[in-house]
């Protein structure tokens, strides 16, 4: 999941990057600074295999606070923004959302693979 979270990064980087291009906002660049995030963690997490799963969670946090910041704005004050603002939030929104739906699906897979051969010796996984 590493690597599909850096994608995501650098979308989230390009469109905090864009918009702040655009407007010359520094509030524009959030979108870049949740991408950020992610792209450290995600490094992280390529290497170091023995706490990928850890950062993997803390990355879905992050993914998780990226998709509730810009829908919070938008269900508050969506008439009020420019259409600059209102494609940015929705953009994040949706990075955001998919990446999250993604690493979920991620870790539902590997709960369920992981329990499928809980029987197995030297796997790791607890009982």
């Amino acid at each position: 999941m590493p690597k599909p979270t850096l994608v995501f990064a650098a979308l989230l980087i390009a469109l905090g990057a864009g918009a702040f291009a655009i407007s010359g906002s520094r509030t524009a660049l959030l979108p870049a600074f949740f991408g950020g995030a992610l792209a450290v963690l995600a490094g992280l997490a390529l290497a170091f295999a023995g706490a990928r799963r850890h950062l993997m969670h803390v990355a879905a946090v992050v993914a998780l606070l990226g998709a509730s910041a810009p829908a919070a704005a938008l269900a508050i004050r969506a008439a009020q923004m420019s259409p600059l603002a209102l494609g940015v939030n929705v953009g994040m929104l949706a990075l955001s959302a998919a990446l999250l739906a993604m690493m979920v699906r991620s870790f539902i897979a590997a709960r369920t693979s992981a329990a499928a051969g809980a029987g197995s010796p030297g796997d790791g996984s607890r009982r």
